[in-house]
């Protein structure tokens, strides 16, 4: 398998392609991930409240690669982003994922008290100057929340914003913000819920470059500046599949088909959690 290419806003090197982890138990990840190394994945996407961090860490250690083949991104739970409680659940994360430090370390999604975010972005900064994190990011921020941290954190500081992105979720004007900040958009969701398996214009699309639609859908978003993105399965001929995007490009013409695709279908939107969106 060629390797995946790397991104690198912001000092990042991260891969375009990741592996992502969410909704897979520990029994699973301890199945699924040795065979996502084998093929090529180095991007592990996982997170505290995903629960499998100790079985990723499992996994990597016996791997037997070296650590800076490796890239390792977890998040932060929204209920350990007081400043004490923060760093304690780092290094609770770190133990879990046996490391001495992440490549990047995200908040999960903008939930802050009555202080708001500053005082947790100040501790997600000192996490960094510490040595637990190489780089820092947000997930789910809208436009106005991804604004109020970059000026905060100052230019150059954050490296992502990980938010919902799809063909059928435009995230255009989130992506200018992100570009004038130098900042990854990491696509979570990338493949709608499987919905983008069955679209009919994304296989029509594949039949010309003997693909499938989710390899056409992966294709159209890496193939962006400044994107990356992190499908998750627990099925090896998926995940297979998914990493083989590399040998192909879209057509500008079959690139604007794509996008025409969007029908602001936003399939990850908890009440509890979800910022006041942009589309």
């Amino acid at each position: 398998m060629d390797q995946v290419p790397t991104l690198a806003a912001n000092g990042l090197n991260m891969p375009v392609l990741g592996f992502g982890t969410f909704r897979l138990d520990e029994e699973t990840v301890r199945a699924i991930l040795p065979e996502a190394l084998d093929l090529g994945y180095r991007h592990i996407d996982t997170a505290q409240v995903y629960g499998n961090e100790a079985a990723v860490g499992e996994v990597i250690s016996a791997a037997g690669l070296a650590r800076n083949e490796l890239f390792v991104t977890t998040k932060v739970w929204v209920d350990h982003y007081e400043p004490t409680e923060l760093m304690q659940s780092i290094e609770e994360s770190l133990a879990r994922l046996r490391l001495d430090q992440v490549d990047l370390l995200l908040l999960h999604w903008p939930v802050f008290g009555s202080k708001g975010m500053n005082p947790t972005l100040e501790t997600l900064m000192r996490a960094r100057s510490a040595g637990l994190t190489r780089h820092i990011g947000i997930s789910n921020f809208n436009i106005d929340q991804t604004e109020q941290a970059a000026s905060f954190c100052g230019e150059g500081t954050l490296a992502t914003n990980q938010v919902e992105y799809h063909a059928y979720l435009n995230q255009r004007r989130l992506r200018r913000v992100l570009g004038r900040h130098n900042l990854v958009l990491t696509a979570h969701t990338p493949l709608a819920r499987a919905q983008l398996v069955n679209d009919p214009v994304l296989w029509e699309i594949g039949s010309q470059y003997g693909k499938t639609a989710p390899q056409v859908a992966l294709r159209w978003l890496i193939e962006q500046d400044r994107v990356a993105a992190i499908p998750a399965t627990s099925n090896p001929h998926h995940a297979k599949a998914n990493i083989d995007v590399f040998k192909f490009s879209l057509s500008q013409q079959d690139q604007e088909r794509i996008a025409a695709l969007d029908r602001g279908e936003r399939l990850v939107d908890p009440d509890e959690l979800s910022p006041a969106w942009d589309d």
